[in-house]
C-alpha cells in the first residue's frame, strides 16, 4: 500500500499536483547577471551568455573575420550571400555602427520573408498536394505568399497568430485574413476510393490540435489523444475540449455516390484575384484553344459541303443536332466531333481532322495545366452553420465516442480570456494573451535556433517535463518578455537584437581543447556554424552562378529535375510540366512541393515531405548530397553559368586574380595561399587536358560550388 501511495504521489506531481513546471510559470524580466568582464558584449544577451561562460570556465571567441561574418548575416537574414561590392564596403569599415546599418538594410529586403518563410511553412505542413498514394494537387500557394508578405511587413506575432488560426472569424475579415487560415488547411487529405470521410475528418482535427500545441505551446499533446498525458498536466478530456475548437470546420472530402467508393474534394476555398500578367496569360491560352477549335469546325464544315446528298440525309436522321452546325447557326466543337465520328472514321479526311483534333487537345491540356498553375482559389478554414457535438474518443478511436465535451483550454494554464468567443478566434486570443507562459518563450526559442543551430531549449517541440531544460533560463525569459512587451511582438526587432549581440558575432573557429569542453556549443562560446537548409543550398548556388531570378510570389514552379521521379498512375495527371524562362531559376520557396515525391535535391538535403508539422529539420551527411551537387542537371547548369560569369567579369585579370575573384564570388572571403594553389592546379590541369578555357573554368566552378564551406554558414 505504501508503494502504491508513493507511486500515486509521483504521478500526481507529474500531472501538475506538485510544484508547477518552469514552463507553465509566466516569464518575468530577470535582473542582468554580474560578469567578470562587463566590457565584452553589446547588449543584455551577452551578459546572460557571459555569465554562463564564467560558470563553465570558458572564454568567448573573438569576433569573426569580417567577410565570414557578413556572409553569415546575409545567409541568416535573406538566405543569399553578399556581393563582392558589399563585402568590400564592409571590409573597408567593419565597425559595429556599419554592421548595424547593414542589419537594418537587410531586414527591409524582400528576401527576408522568402528566407524566414521556409521554417514557418514546415510548421504549417505547407504542400501543393494532398498526400497519400493519389496525392492530387491542391491550391494553397496564396497562403505561402501571405506568409512571405506578413514576414516582410513585420506583422506582430500576435496578429500573425490570430489571422492564421482564425482570420475568417475576425469582424469584417478581409480576403487576406481569410487566406491566412490556410495554415490549418495543411493536413493531408485522403481522397482515395474507399476512404471513410468522417474518419479522415477526425484525423485532420487531431492534426490541428497537435500542430497548435507544437507551434505555439511547445507542447506534445499527442499522448492525450488516447489517454491522460503520462508526464504533462493534460487529460484526455482537455485534449478533446481543445479539439472542439477545430471540430466545426467544413467537411473536405465526400463520397461521389451514396453507395459508391469514389471520393471528391468538397472543402472551403476562397477566390483569389489574378494579377494582370496572369489574366493576360490565361486569356492568351483561351484564345489559342478557341482558335484551334474553330479550325477543326471549319474543316468539318468544308468536308460536309463536299459530301453526297444521301450522306447529309443520313446525318440529319442520325444526328439532327448537327444541322445547326452545318448551317453555321451554331459552331459547336462537340457536335463537330459527333460528325467526325459518324462520317470521317478513316481515309485522308480522318488524318487531317485527327491532326486538328490533336491541336485542340494540346491547347485544352495547356488550359488544364494553367488552371492549377495560375489558380483561382486557395484553401481556407470555414465554420459550419450548425456546430457539431464533440466527444472524447476512447483510445482515440472515432468509432467509440465517450463523454461529450465543450470547447475549453487546459486548466493547468492561464484562464480563457473573459468575453472571448468559444471558437478558434477565442482560442487564438488565449494563445497570445499576456498571461500565456509558453507562446513567447516558444517563439523566441525557435528564432534563436534558426540563428544558432540549436535552441536554448533543445527540444523545441516539447517544453514539458520530458523535454530538455533551458541551457540559459534567464536569457530565455528575458528574450520572451522583451519580444512580447518591449518589441510588441515584432519578429524583426528581436532578430535584430540577437544578430547585433557579441555572442552572434563570434568566430566559429575553435581549437580542439575548447571543442572538447563544449562539443555542442551549448554555452555559445563560439559563433554558429551549420549547413544551409535544402532550399538555401540551391538558392545560394543560383545566386553565385548569376542565374537567380528575383521574381516573387505566384503559383509554384517546376524547375528541372531528373526524369521519371513522378510515377504516372491513378486519376491524377502526374506529368511533370517543366516551367519555362526565369521560373526555372526562382528561389526554392516557390518550388512545387509534392508530398509523395518532393523536389529530389531538396529530399537529398533533408527537406521534409511536410506530411506533418516539422519543428526542426534533420541534417545528415550522405553520398547522395555530394552526388547531387556534382551530377544533378540543375547544378551542372549552374556550374556552367558560374564559369561563364567568371570569364565575363575577369577578362582583364591574370589567372591568379581571376581565380581569387571566383573564390570570392562563392565564399566572399579571399582565398588562403594553399587554397589558391589548389585552384591553380585544377585550372591548369584541366586547361592542359581539355584544351578549352571554358572547360577549365567549368571545373573550377564545379569545385567551388561543391565545397563544404559553400553550403555552410
Amino acid at each position: 500500500m505504501r508503494i502504491f501511495a508513493l507511486l500515486t504521489l509521483v504521478f500526481s506531481a507529474a500531472a501538475g499536483g506538485g510544484q508547477k513546471h518552469w514552463s507553465y510559470v509566466a516569464p518575468t524580466s530577470p535582473v542582468l547577471p554580474v560578469v567578470r568582464d562587463a566590457s565584452w558584449g553589446s547588449n543584455p544577451i551577452d551578459r546572460f551568455v557571459l555569465a554562463a561562460l564564467d560558470g563553465a570556465g570558458l572564454l568567448p571567441q573573438g569576433r569573426a573575420d569580417p567577410a565570414r561574418l557578413l556572409r553569415r548575416l546575409h545567409l541568416d537574414l535573406v538566405g543569399l550571400p553578399p556581393s563582392i561590392a558589399e563585402t568590400d564596403a564592409f571590409l573597408a569599415d567593419p565597425s559595429q555602427e556599419h554592421f548595424s546599418r547593414i542589419v537594418d538594410r537587410l531586414l527591409t529586403r524582400p528576401g527576408f520573408g522568402e528566407k524566414w518563410a521556409i521554417g514557418w511553412l514546415d510548421l504549417a505542413r505547407y504542400a501543393d498536394s494532398d498526400g497519400y498514394q493519389r496525392d492530387g494537387f491542391r491550391n494553397v500557394w496564396p497562403f505561402r505568399d501571405w506568409v512571405i508578405e506578413a514576414l516582410n511587413a513585420d506583422m506582430p506575432f500576435d496578429q500573425f497568430t490570430i489571422e492564421q488560426l482564425a482570420g475568417d472569424l475576425l469582424p469584417r475579415a478581409t480576403p487576406s485574413q481569410i487566406i491566412a487560415t490556410g495554415f490549418h488547411r495543411g493536413p493531408i487529405l485522403n481522397l482515395e476510393a474507399g476512404t471513410d470521410a468522417e474518419e479522415d475528418r477526425i484525423k485532420q482535427v487531431v492534426d490541428r490540435v497537435n500542430t497548435t500545441g507544437t507551434v505555439w505551446l511547445g507542447t506534445s499533446l499527442t499522448c492525450a489523444q488516447c489517454h491522460d498525458h503520462k508526464h504533462d498536466p493534460f487529460s484526455i478530456n482537455e485534449y478533446y475540449a481543445l479539439a472542439a475548437f477545430f471540430n466545426n470546420t467544413q467537411q473536405e472530402g465526400k463520397r461521389t455516390e451514396v453507395n459508391g467508393a469514389g471520393m471528391k474534394y468538397t472543402g472551403p476555398d476562397i477566390d483569389v484575384s489574378l494579377t494582370g500578367d496572369e489574366k493576360r496569360r490565361r486569356a492568351e491560352l483561351q484564345v489559342q484553344l478557341e482558335s484551334a477549335k474553330l479550325q477543326f469546325i471549319t474543316k468539318i464544315e468544308e468536308l460536309c459541303q463536299e459530301l453526297p446528298g444521301k450522306e447529309l440525309v443520313r446525318l440529319k436522321k442520325d444526328a439532327p443536332k448537327t444541322l445547326a452546325l452545318i448551317s453555321q447557326e451554331e459552331r459547336n466543337f462537340k457536335e463537330a466531333m459527333t460528325i467526325k465520328t459518324a462520317l470521317f472514321k478513316k481515309g485522308e479526311e480522318a488524318k487531317v481532322l485527327g491532326k486538328l483534333e490533336q491541336q485542340v487537345n494540346r491547347h485544352a491540356k495547356g488550359i488544364k495545366k494553367s488552371a492549377f498553375q495560375i489558380g483561382f482559389t486557395s484553401r481556407v478554414m470555414k465554420e459550419v452553420d450548425k456546430p457539431r457535438q464533440t466527444f472524447v474518443l476512447k483510445r482515440g478511436n472515432f468509432l467509440t465516442p465517450g463523454q461529450e465535451v465543450k470547447a475549453a483550454t487546459p486548466s493547468m494554464l492561464h484562464r480563457f480570456p473573459e468575453g472571448a468567443p468559444r471558437n478558434r478566434l477565442g482560442l487564438a486570443q488565449w494563445i497570445v494573451s499576456r498571461e500565456n507562459p509558453l507562446t513567447a518563450r516558444v517563439a523566441v526559442n525557435r528564432i534563436w535556433a534558426e540563428l544558432f543551430g540549436r535552441g536554448l531549449v533543445m527540444t523545441m517541440d516539447d517544453f514539458g517535463r520530458k523535454g530538455a531544460k533551458p541551457t540559459h533560463p534567464a536569457l530565455l525569459d528575458w528574450l520572451a518578455v522583451t519580444f512580447r512587451d518591449d518589441d510588441s511582438w515584432s519578429m524583426k526587432r528581436i532578430i535584430r537584437r540577437i544578430v547585433l549581440s557579441a555572442t552572434y558575432r563570434q568566430s566559429a573557429v575553435v581549437d580542439s581543447d575548447r571543442r572538447a569542453m563544449d562539443p555542442g556549443n551549448a554555452f555559445y562560446a563560439r559563433g554558429p556554424r551549420q549547413r544551409l537548409v535544402a532550399e538555401l543550398v540551391r538558392d545560394n548556388a543560383l545566386c553565385i552562378s548569376g542565374l537567380l531570378s528575383k521574381k516573387m510570389y505566384g503559383p509554384p514552379v517546376r524547375p528541372v529535375q531528373p526524369a521519371k521521379v513522378w510515377r504516372v498512375i491513378g486519376s491524377v495527371d502526374n506529368t511533370y510540366y517543366l516551367s519555362k524562362g526565369e521560373d526555372l531559376y526562382r528561389r526554392g520557396v516557390y518550388t512545387l512541393w509534392r508530398r509523395s515525391a518532393h523536389y529530389p535535391s531538396f529530399a537529398n538535403f533533408d527537406a521534409p515531405n511536410r506530411g506533418a508539422c516539422t519543428v526542426s529539420r534533420q541534417s545528415s551527411n550522405t553520398p547522395l548530397q555530394a552526388l547531387t551537387l556534382m551530377n544533378d542537371p540543375v547544378y551542372v547548369e549552374m556550374a556552367r553559368a558560374f564559369a561563364g560569369r567568371i570569364q565575363q567579369e575577369t577578362v582583364t585579370m591574370d589567372a591568379t586574380r581571376r581565380l581569387a575573384h571566383a573564390f570570392r564570388l562563392a565564399l566572399c572571403r579571399n582565398p588562403r595561399g594553399d587554397e589558391l594553389e589548389l585552384l591553380r592546379k585544377i585550372y591548369f590541369t584541366s586547361l592542359d587536358t581539355e584544351g578549352s578555357e571554358a572547360e577549365a573554368w567549368f571545373d573550377v566552378a564545379t569545385t567551388l560550388l561543391n565545397l563544404h564551406e559553400t553550403i555552410t554558414k
